[in-house]
């Protein structure tokens, strides 16, 4: 049925929850939808961390390049920009006549372009929490004999991390509701897979439920994480406190 058709019902059909086939056709996307989120989150760290770093940059061909950078991918909605690295990967796989970027073009577009923006956000939190810290630190660790990279390394980053965790996990949950774009491209994620049981189905509100619910108890798991790893990095703050007093 076309997409107009199979958002037409007139009765509730709960039946297809009830077979063990369904959810597993769930489950593959919900694989892909915690795959391709975690990928993502495992590049993006690192990369905010730099990118961070080199918008803190005394340098100026360092700095204003990576300025740049993060203003243009900050100013593109997501969905454009999935669809213009998938785009750009078909041409570069047509070019080269790659088949593994062929057949793996779908998933490595949308890795590409949510790491991308996942990093230029987190690199913005990154950069606030080193600032929010006292100078005296940086100029402590320097009179001590360490470089830039070792005081940045070993003091500067380790308390930034700390403050900025909860900011960041809650980014993460940003992050795992966006996977649902790539179905602009065709990648088959929770959502996309949503979209074929009710067109197949016939029943696309009941079948956004249990979507949604999904959505729900993941983003609800990620929530509580940084709310305790919050409460855990406010605890920890007060016994330092209360050690040096």
């Amino acid at each position: 049925p076309s997409h107009a058709e199979a958002m037409q019902t007139a009765i509730v059909n709960f039946r297809p929850f009830t077979v063990a086939s369904t959810w597993r056709f769930l489950g593959l996307g919900l694989m892909m939808t915690v795959g391709v989120s975690l990928v993502s989150i495992l590049l993006s760290l690192p990369l905010a961390t730099f990118t961070a770093l080199g918008r803190l940059s005394s340098r100026f061909w360092v700095r204003w390049p990576t300025i740049a950078g993060v203003e243009g991918i900050r100013a593109f909605p997501v969905l454009i920009l999935i669809f213009y690295v998938f785009v750009q990967f078909s041409r570069v796989a047509e070019a080269t006549n790659q088949s593994w970027l062929k057949s793996n073009n779908v998933t490595l577009s949308v890795v590409v372009a949510l790491t991308l923006y996942t990093t230029v956000v987190n690199a913005e939190t990154i950069r606030a929490g080193i600032l929010s810290l006292d100078k005296g630190q940086t100029e402590a660790s320097r009179s001590l004999g360490l470089s830039y990279a070792q005081a940045m390394w070993l003091v500067i980053l380790p308390q930034t991390f700390r403050r900025v965790l909860p900011p960041l996990i809650a980014q993460f949950v940003t992050l795992v509701k966006d996977t649902s774009l790539g179905a602009i491209v065709g990648l088959l994620e929770l959502y996309h897979r949503g979209q074929i049981l009710y067109q197949f189905n016939r029943n696309p509100m009941e079948t956004f439920f249990f979507i949604a619910v999904i959505y729900f108890a993941l983003n609800y798991a990620l929530g509580q994480a940084a709310q305790y790893l919050d409460r855990r990095i406010i605890g920890s703050r007060r016994v330092a406190v209360a050690r040096r007093a």
